[in-house]
């Protein structure tokens, strides 16, 4: 009987609130309408974010506002207002708490917000920006491509084999990438932790629950080995690498205290390979289910290395910026960054710290201080009139444009996978020609057949709902061949 009074009760409520949503008069932009007091639209949004979006757009248009777990947040879906978003100064449009939790998220760090602040914005990403700039790249980009294929050098001695796909393609980048840019004393076996972690990144994020053991465990043992990493007294570019030496340094000149420093470099690791990782799946996936666009990339492939290089052995030994932006790899850049447009999903939030205007269109959207703004990317990567046939994959989408050395080929098109403005990706430079490199070494060494391929049960994967980045795909399983050039 008890348990029948509850019931009546919650509906009532539940009744009373929705009431009171439809008789409040129309605001602008309009609202999304919330049962849940300080909850508001918060288990929608965190249930699927694409999915949501896409049904508020359809429903409030390009503009709408909601209550998000406390939070006033202004949603915008244009091009203009996007991109007014990602010209804002940080002391207009604040992105602390987006790097706080991610902070907490990867390393369960509970420092001062303020602290983890400022040694982010402060002290990290200067330091990034200058390490991984690309005219810094010309001296990565060989090194860490001898090193990825020193890893499928094993590979290269089969005839065929049967593997997981994301493995496949990331267990070799994660090593290599890490040997060049943390040097030979970084832990060269924290790619399936990575991976445990990264798997509940979402959960992690959102504050959602989920079986964490595993990822507790995981995160653990990365801690202890970067402790280990950052306890040597001296440092050096040989041993440290390109940037682990910087970090040290950094730490060190800055009094960073060492479980705070073990943290933002495990952070930092994440947010390093996580949608390189991911991105890297998708081009292959995308491929295999588009035979022309696999016949055309190999084929540029084949003829680049034939033709500029000669064989893989010169091609690895002489690739730096200039030959992965060269108009012989057209193809390949396209279709990269059609694979990030399909799949990037964004939701950071910016603060405002004082009252502003965001241009719209024809118009402006009004942010009051303490507001939050969410740039709904997706919305403009799905523009039917930005992109014709845009659920596809076209993936010569981008070819026909300028392609200018050190530069992406998407001028005249709205493109944020990197975002834009001041707010651009600081490993943009990093993350892209490791793709290439990626998508090159192994177009070029190995013929790929996905399990069950005549029924196309592979195709496409089932995805999880929550994301963050990067749709997570269920597991791939390939065969691959040697090619008989390699």
């Amino acid at each position: 009987m008890s348990l029948l009074v509850v019931g009546f009760i919650a509906i009532a409520i539940v009744f009373a609130f929705s009431s009171l949503s439809s008789k409040r008069p129309a605001s602008s932009p309009p609202r999304v309408p919330s049962v849940l007091p300080w909850f508001g639209t918060a288990l929608s949004f965190i249930s699927s974010p694409d999915e949501f979006l896409a049904r508020c757009r359809k429903q409030y248009g390009n503009v709408f506002r909601m209550l998000l777990g406390g939070r006033e947040v202004v949603v915008v879906s244009s091009i203009s207002a996007i991109s007014s978003i990602y010209a804002a100064d940080h002391n207009v449009l604040g992105t602390h708490e987006t790097h706080n939790a991610l902070y907490a998220a990867v390393s369960g760090g509970k420092g001062n917000s303020t602290e983890v602040y400022r040694v982010v914005s402060h002290l990290i990403f200067p330091m990034v920006d200058q390490r991984l700039s690309r005219r810094s790249m010309g001296d990565l980009t060989a090194p860490i491509a001898q090193a990825l294929y020193g890893k499928l050098k094993p590979y290269t001695q089969m005839k065929n084999a049967r593997v997981t796909l994301m493995k496949f393609l990331t267990e070799p980048l994660c090593f290599a990438t890490n040997v060049i840019m943390f040097g030979t004393r970084y832990p060269q076996d924290t790619y399936e932790d990575l991976r445990i972690l990264d798997e509940t990144m979402p959960e992690r994020f959102y504050s959602v629950p989920f079986w964490f053991w595993p990822s507790v465990k995981a995160r653990k043992r990365m801690l202890r080995q970067i402790d280990d990493y950052l306890s040597t007294r001296d440092f050096s570019a040989e041993e440290d690498g390109w940037i682990g030496s910087a970090f040290k340094k950094l730490f060190r000149e800055n009094d960073v205290a060492r479980h705070e420093a073990c943290c933002h470099l495990l952070t930092f690791q994440w947010g390093m390979h996580t949608n390189t990782f991911g991105i890297a799946l998708w081009f292959f996936l995308f491929l295999f289910s588009h035979p022309d666009a696999l016949h055309a990339i190999r084929n540029e492939v084949d003829r680049a290395i034939k033709e500029d290089f000669g064989d893989l052995d010169s091609f690895l030994a002489s690739v730096n910026p200039q030959v992965l932006d060269r108009p012989c790899f057209t193809s390949l850049t396209s279709a990269l960054l059609e694979t990030m447009r399909l799949t990037a999903i964004f939701v950071a939030l910016r603060v405002a710290e004082t009252d502003l205007q965001l241009k719209d269109r024809g118009g402006t959207v009004t942010v009051r201080k303490g507001e939050y703004v969410l740039g709904n990317v997706q919305a403009v990567h799905m523009d039917e009139s930005e992109y014709p046939d845009h659920r596809k994959f076209v993936f010569d989408r981008f070819a026909h444009n300028d392609h200018r050395e050190g530069r992406l080929p998407t001028d005249g098109q709205p493109w944020f996978s990197f975002a834009a403005g001041r707010h651009l990706c600081k490993g943009r430079y990093l993350a892209m020609y490791e793709l290439k490199l990626v998508a090159i070494i192994y177009l070029y060494l190995f013929d790929f057949t996905p399990v069950n391929h005549e029924s196309r049960s592979w195709w496409p994967p089932r995805t999880t709902r929550r994301n963050l980045g990067i749709p997570r795909a269920e597991e791939v399983f390939v065969d691959i061949r040697l090619r008989h050039h390699a």
